[in-house]
């Protein structure tokens, strides 16, 4: 799911971006959270709220949308900034903060619908190459190559590489949805495994390239394997 925030004071502008952004044809679920300063923004991000994609005003009130955006970098250096404002000067600024792109008001669709499926693409991209995982409020990423399997353990799940193994707030259900269907397979109820670091198939369970051998329930073996079989097959193409 694509987590997306608008930070708008004026609520005509605000409406737009709400209306244009619910008519663009994502490819995955999004959510929209708005704000209408900079500070509720901030104070949001600080607890853990975070965003894939922000658009920031360059100015709301008297707050300076650079300051703003200053501050979200500090807690998260991967939220694509996009700024929106009503003078081509204040988008220059957005260098400063490494913003992805910027929008002037009122917002053209065309040019939005652009920016969106940009990013919508990028952020694809990264998340098929790094899994995030967020623990005490810290994003770490892990390469997805990486990745043996992912457990379920109630209301936490353990993902397992190589190298480690690390313990996070998700649930299993929520975790299928979000990984490349191509790669990563439910395999058991408790159990996601990655196809690439898969040594062989066998019946009830799959054995992984470092040897743990992960149970498959019998109702899902004809799929696993199905999917093990294409993997391979589009691997070697």
């Amino acid at each position: 799911m694509l987590k997306i925030a608008i930070c708008e004071d004026e609520e005509v502008h605000k409406k737009i971006l709400v209306d244009l952004i619910g008519r663009y044809p994502f490819e995955t679920d999004y959510s929209l959270t708005t704000f209408q300063y900079g500070y509720e923004l901030i104070e949001a991000s600080n607890k853990g709220m975070n965003f894939d994609i922000i658009f920031l005003d360059m100015r709301l009130g008297q707050e300076d949308g650079i300051d703003i955006a200053n501050e979200i970098r500090k807690t998260d250096h991967t939220t694509r900034i996009i700024i929106t404002t009503s003078l081509i000067e204040y988008a220059v600024l957005g260098y400063s903060v490494k913003a992805s792109d910027f929008l002037l008001k009122p917002f053209p669709e065309e040019k939005l619908f652009q920016v969106l499926k940009k990013l919508e693409n990028e952020i694809k991209y990264s998340r098929s190459s790094f899994h995030e995982i967020e623990i005490n409020n810290e994003k770490i990423f892990l390469r997805s190559d990486e990745i043996l399997y992912f457990e379920s353990l109630g209301r936490k799940i353990k993902v397992a590489t190589f190298e480690a193994e690390h313990e996070y707030y998700h649930t299993i259900s929520a975790l299928e949805k979000e990984l490349d269907s191509l790669r990563f397979v439910l395999c058991h109820r408790s159990y996601i495994i990655n196809l690439k670091n898969v040594k062989s198939i066998k019946t009830k369970t799959a054995v992984l390239k470092n040897g743990v051998m992960i149970p498959i329930s019998p109702k899902r073996n004809q799929k696993v394997y199905d999917a093990f079989t294409r993997y391979m097959a589009g691997s070697m193409e």
